[in-house]
């Protein structure tokens, strides 16, 4: 079942939303943002972290009007529902469900009071244990699907929500519309109306037909044309008694528990967001804490779950299910049980079965460990990635290694950079030389210490030294050391060299080329034989250090030049890798320009959003400085500019100017046959589209044309690389 909807023409690829997934179910696919629903928990992460409206919960309002065009449904509405409508007297929401359709409306909140007898039995059992309350879908995903070992503690009853609902079918109610403050309440639904279905899906019998958030509530009830102050305030035609009402504030359930009957808070625990959740889980898991009874909600109560509708805040919700509450007090109504005793119903089955999900382990590419859903760790090193997480295509939009001193911040979505990345995690785990060639600007330290920090050398030194920057007379002695009276000035005890220093771990050489004629020699004889000696000395000295090169200038001329050794240069290029400059891995602009307003908001303590315009002037900008000039631009931009959003004005106008110059015309450099020039032509503006769009069908609209033409082109380009 599909639990999230993207729309890809609101998209920005801020990846926020992968950013913001606690089970990474939000991955990156040829360029586009795309949910796993294997992998989803329905916490609705990644539709709050959304800025643009891309992400949205798949709208169930069509199943909702077919399922009211066959009569007699009955809608079953979660107890939050007032926090929906604030202004609103919310007997009169009751009233507009009643005009929309619906033949009867239930209290879920007399769910949670029928369950009281069921958890004061779960937790007499002989077992002991504690239990894990299973009122939250999300939750109770998440442990199924990541946490199994809890699976056991987690007490074997359905939500409140599909309680009421096996209820109304004990009472012959054969359609059943759950409106809930969650799309995570999909997962109890039944297999009717909800498309693909899986042996994962969570279906569990008796559930409602369809379930209605109540953002989709508020829409159907505005594009109907009803007004809610003309509707007729109407009261539920079953009621509960007062203590379920209780459920959308924090620690709900306990409240709804105890008030019914039972001392359910002496011993219980409440963790409420997913922080708390993760810390409490642990502690299970671990055995720190003992507790008869936790209550676990991905959100701070229903009354702050994700699909209310905007405008509203957590507190007023809350304030709006009080007042409901006391509204109801006075208002009469059949509870649950009477209407069950006089239909002759004598007792509602309240269980259900839960088993770990093992059906994410089928899924090769990517690690179905969460990320903050991973047991906390005393290790310092633990937040690094694991050799299996190197496997993953998915790239963290800001990746930081706590190993090392110096941040990395790969930032990686485009295809342009899927080679490079994909070669990076190859090399990682072995010794051998790198040669790292591309312009100025374009991270190849960064790719370099990636390198170390994923590598099997990431708890050795990283040790750095740009041949450019040390003058020729001092080089020798950094690199190599010396011995007591090498030359005047040098120590008595003498000094090893910056080679020396990098046994075990990784030497980085930057701007290999400029390295003199003399030192090669002496760097190839480290390379070949692993040993070195030191300048003034005769003590041959063994070290293991990786060596990994990189240089922007042109190292092939430079070797037919003679400025460069060739057997120095065979000797580096045994891994080459090439990391593209910014322009030629345009799609990820947009992430990068996300990432740094993120990176120098939080140093300067000045958040900063971006307008669509000033986005896309970067965009059209080709950053000769490659990504070195766009996070020196951000970081100006973020200290220099008051408003909260960045605009287009905003915008330096070099980059608006010369942005506008390269999106209205080719440059043209050099005379070639036209049939050439436009297969060119063509050619680079397909595999630039091809950077951004998600489709063959957006390539299309993108360049104009239609979207065959675009599968032929792509096709003969295809087949001239394989020639």
């Amino acid at each position: 079942m599909e639990l999230i909807e993207m729309r890809d023409d609101l998209c920005t690829r801020c990846y926020a939303c992968v950013r913001a997934c606690p089970v990474e179910a939000m991955h990156v696919a040829d360029g586009a943002v795309r949910a796993d629903s294997r992998m989803c928990i329905g916490c609705g992460s990644c539709v709050q972290e959304c800025a643009h409206g891309a992400i949205d919960f798949a709208d169930h309002t069509r199943l909702a009007l077919d399922l009211l065009a066959q009569g007699d449904a009955v809608a079953v509405i979660a107890p939050g529902f007032a926090g929906a409508f604030p202004d609103d007297d919310p007997l009169r929401v009751i009233g507009a469900l009643r005009a929309l359709g619906f033949a009867a409306v239930w209290e879920a909140a007399a769910g949670a009071e029928m369950l009281a007898p069921s958890y004061q039995a779960a937790l007499a059992a002989p077992s002991g244990q504690t239990v894990i309350t299973s009122a939250c879908p999300a939750a109770v995903r998440l442990i199924e699907a990541y946490r199994p070992d809890l699976v056991q503690n987690l007490a074997p009853l359905v939500s409140p929500e599909t309680a009421a609902s096996r209820a109304a079918r004990a009472l012959g109610r054969s359609r059943v519309v759950c409106i809930a403050p969650c799309a995570a309440f999909r997962l109890e639904g039944s297999t009717a109306g909800r498309g693909r279905v899986t042996p994962d899906s969570g279906s569990v019998e008796g559930g409602p037909d369809v379930v209605l958030t109540l953002s989709e509530l508020r829409k159907l009830i505005d594009s109907s044309g009803l007004r809610i102050d003309q509707c007729l305030p109407s009261a539920p035609d079953v009621t509960a008694e007062g203590p379920g009402r209780m459920l959308p504030l924090p620690a709900g359930l306990l409240h709804s528990l105890a008030a019914s009957g039972g001392a359910f808070r002496q011993g219980a625990v409440s963790a409420t967001g997913l922080c708390e959740c993760l810390e409490i889980l642990d502690a299970l898991s671990s055995r720190e804490i003992v507790a008869s009874l936790v209550e676990i909600s991905l959100c701070r109560g229903c009354a702050d779950g994700p699909a209310y509708p905007q405008g509203s805040g957590a507190w007023r919700r809350r304030q709006a299910v009080l007042a409901y509450s006391a509204v109801m007090e006075g208002v009469g109504g059949a509870s649950i049980l009477e209407q069950l005793a006089r239909s002759g119903v004598d007792e509602i089955d309240l269980s259900r079965a839960f088993v770990p999900n093992s059906s994410l382990d089928a899924t090769p590419d990517r690690s179905c460990e969460p990320r903050a859903a991973r047991r906390r760790s005393g290790n310092p090193g633990a937040g690094r990635p694991g050799r299996g997480e190197r496997d993953r295509p998915i790239r963290s939009a800001s990746q930081s290694f706590a190993a090392d001193r110096e941040p990395v911040d790969m930032v990686a979505y485009s295809p342009a950079m899927e080679s490079v990345i994909t070669l990076m995690q190859k090399v990682s785990s072995v010794s051998s030389t790198v040669l790292i060639t591309g312009d100025s600007g374009v991270g190849k330290e960064v790719v370099a210490r990636y390198i170390h920090r994923t590598g099997n050398r990431s708890a050795e030194p990283f040790v750095k030294i740009n041949c450019a920057a040390i003058p020729e007379t001092l080089l020798e002695s950094e690199l190599f050391g010396y011995e007591e009276g090498a030359f005047t000035g040098a120590r008595r005890s003498g000094k090893p060299g910056l080679i020396e220093l990098a046994s075990g771990g990784t030497l980085f050489l930057d701007e290999i080329t400029e390295m003199p004629m003399g030192l090669q020699a002496k760097l190839l004889q480290v390379l070949q034989e692993k040993c070195l000696v030191r300048v003034g000395g005769t003590r041959q000295i063994m070290v293991d250090a990786r060596v990994i090169a990189a240089t922007n200038r042109d190292i092939e001329r430079a070797v037919k030049e003679g400025r460069f050794r060739n057997d120095l240069y065979y000797r580096l290029n045994v891994i080459p890798i090439r990391v593209p400059a910014l322009v030629e891995r345009a799609g990820d602009i947009a992430p990068l320009t996300y990432h740094f307003l993120e990176k120098w908001g939080a140093r300067y303590g000045r958040t900063r959003r971006i307008s669509r315009e000033a986005r896309e002037a970067l965009e059209r900008y080709s950053w000769p400085g490659n990504v070195r000039e766009l996070e020196n631009v951000l970081e100006f931009l973020v200290v220099t500019v008051d408003a909260p959003v960045i605009g287009i004005e905003h915008i330096p106008t070099h980059i608006k100017s010369a942005g506008a110059k390269d999106a209205a015309k080719v440059c043209i450099s050099g005379i070639m046959p036209l049939r050439e020039a436009v297969e060119e032509v063509e050619r680079q503006l397909i595999e630039r589209a091809s950077e951004t769009c998600p489709s063959t069908y957006a390539i299309a609209r993108v360049l104009g044309v239609n979207q065959s033409t675009i599968v032929r082109k792509l096709q003969r380009l295809a087949n001239n690389r394989g020639e």
